[in-house]
């Protein structure tokens, strides 16, 4: 039976769905993608609020190069193209702390000059750093084929191709970002290295990001998160693709070891020849299947929080009623003087979207906050949010006191904002089922087990799938659109199994024999 014969179920119309449903439909097979919600989009989204548009997700977005296994695979999932303009910032972000302020620029020497200006002190451990930094300019994120497909000579391109990640690895081995902050002496330079990679990501985190950020192939595509969505449903349905939007699944039916499809909400079957589950792995395992399919790593990361921590966000965005942009790129400021929980963290960053003329009527433009909390603050939200008028006084008076703050920062916003809406872990659990309300996966930190990410393939289910931001922890487009798009390939490893057994057999056993027995046999014929 070829591909057109086979029909596949998606669930979820996130990033890592809509590059599934994709690549699926590239290899021949009928898709069918299944949201609970009308818009798809998943977490890279945004939405509008009195004349001003939020985005939720990109701050900048690593692959937007031309050369690069993510460039290729963006395109081909219409989140780039050639007729999408990039931003491309001079700054990555700024850090302040007790009146100082570091940036780091698209100009790594002179960001290097500038922090050794700050803190002669720290010197040679910053040259120490940015020649890391400069080893992480090369690293290039590989977005071809599983793992598991990989033939020799593929596989040795990409051992070569990762030389300069290896290197990162061993030399930032069982260490994470608070070890790389504890070189430092200068308070500012450790705030700054902690405000974009948190304290128990491995420590080669940092270098790798600011790295990519200065090779140039950082970015943010014009229009945004929600943007991206649209232009990869687009792409989706050009090629064939049935969305089916407002229909959440209630469960994944499975007999003899296999699934036959979708039991819909509305009690309705929908049969499949396989299903890629693209919707957060806890909602999957808990209840769109028997919580026992879910394997032991899975386990750990749902139920281990100081093993593979995650965070919660609360987050909300202010109308600007001027043109002038104060800020010019995301900052990071302390804030420990007002954090109403021991669970708040103490610092915040804070994003002026001035370089994008569409978010904000002409004249005025937004900017948001987001205020991190660790994952204990998620009782907390949970709780409060069965009282609706409790949740909204305390999403009100946080918003509050950030709004205060930015004016004490920016005087000249001073009676200039205006809350448009504010936004906490309960809304990434109510609108994407996401565990404990966080909009990525856990982190993988020096103590998590050596095999960071679990398998795509769920034992007792033969035709199942996996794929999303907690396939390959800790998530984000990249990753989203990587396990997409491995996703379509394990299926379709699956469809051909016998075939490409049969023929790995031949190469590696049969092939191989019969050379040596026409070897031996011209050997002794001219002997």
């Amino acid at each position: 039976m070829n591909n057109q014969e086979k029909k596949i179920l998606i669930i979820g119309a996130g990033v890592s769905g809509l590059s599934a449903g994709i690549y699926a439909l590239k290899m021949g097979y009928k898709v069918e993608l299944y949201e609970k919600n009308a818009t798809a989009g998943g977490e890279c989204t945004g939405w509008d609020r009195q004349g001003y548009h939020i985005d939720n997700c990109i701050h900048w977005l690593i692959g937007t190069t031309v050369g690069t296994d993510l460039y290729d695979l963006y395109k081909t999932v219409n989140v780039i193209n050639p007729k999408v303009g990039i931003y491309r910032a001079d700054i990555m972000y700024t850090s302040t702390l007790n009146g100082q302020t570091i940036a780091l620029y698209s100009d790594m020497e002179r960001t290097r000059r500038e922090w050794i200006m700050l803190s002669p002190e720290d010197e040679e451990q910053i040259n120490l750093l940015f020649k890391s930094i400069k080893l992480g300019e090369k690293v290039n994120i590989p977005a071809g084929v599983p793992g598991e497909q990989l033939g020799a000579v593929a596989g040795t391109r990409l051992l070569i191709q990762s030389i300069p990640a290896f290197r990162l690895f061993n030399r930032y081995k069982n260490q994470d970002t608070q070890d790389l902050m504890n070189k430092f002496k200068h308070p500012l330079i450790r705030a700054c290295i902690s405000d974009f990679c948190t304290k128990e990501t491995k420590a080669y985190s940092f270098p790798i990001c600011y790295g990519n950020f200065v090779s140039g192939d950082g970015g943010v595509p014009k229009g945004g998160s929600r943007a991206i969505a649209y232009r990869m449903l687009d792409r989706f349905k050009e090629l064939g693709g049935i969305y089916q939007g407002s229909s959440p699944v209630k469960k994944i039916i499975v007999e003899n070891e296999k699934t036959t499809g979708l039991l819909l909400q509305d009690d309705k079957f929908v049969p499949a020849d396989y299903v890629i589950a693209a919707c957060d792995a806890d909602f999957t395992f808990s209840h769109l299947l028997d919580p026992s399919y879910m394997n032991p790593l899975f386990k750990d990361f749902f139920s281990k929080s100081d093993i593979y921590p995650i965070y919660e966000m609360f987050q909300c965005a202010f109308a600007v009623e001027s043109p002038e942009d104060l800020i010019r790129t995301e900052t990071n400021l302390d804030v420990f003087s007002i954090k109403p929980e021991p669970w708040f963290n103490n610092r915040i960053a804070v994003k002026s979207y001035a370089y994008e003329p569409s978010f904000a009527p002409q004249g005025k433009q937004i900017l948001q906050v987001m205020w991190g909390m660790d994952q204990s603050s998620w009782e907390y939200w949970k709780e409060l949010y069965t009282n609706k008028e409790a949740y909204k006084a305390k999403k009100q008076e946080l918003a509050s006191l950030l709004q205060k703050k930015l004016e004490e920062t920016w005087p000249g916003y001073k009676g200039k904002l205006t809350l448009l809406d504010s936004w906490t872990p309960c809304t990434y659990h109510r609108y994407c089922n996401a565990h404990n309300g966080y909009n990525q996966a856990c982190v993988i930190t020096k103590r998590s087990a050596k095999r960071p990410y679990p398998s795509a393939f769920v034992k007792g289910i033969g035709n199942l799938v996996l794929a999303g931001q907690w396939v390959s922890p800790p998530g984000g487009i990249p990753g989203s659109c990587i396990t997409g798009k491995h996703a379509a390939y394990r299926v379709d490893y699956l469809n051909h199994k016998g075939t490409r057994i049969c023929k790995k057999i031949f190469f590696q056993n049969v092939l191989p024999t019969l050379l040596a027995v026409f070897l031996i046999l011209f050997l002794k014929f001219r002997a």
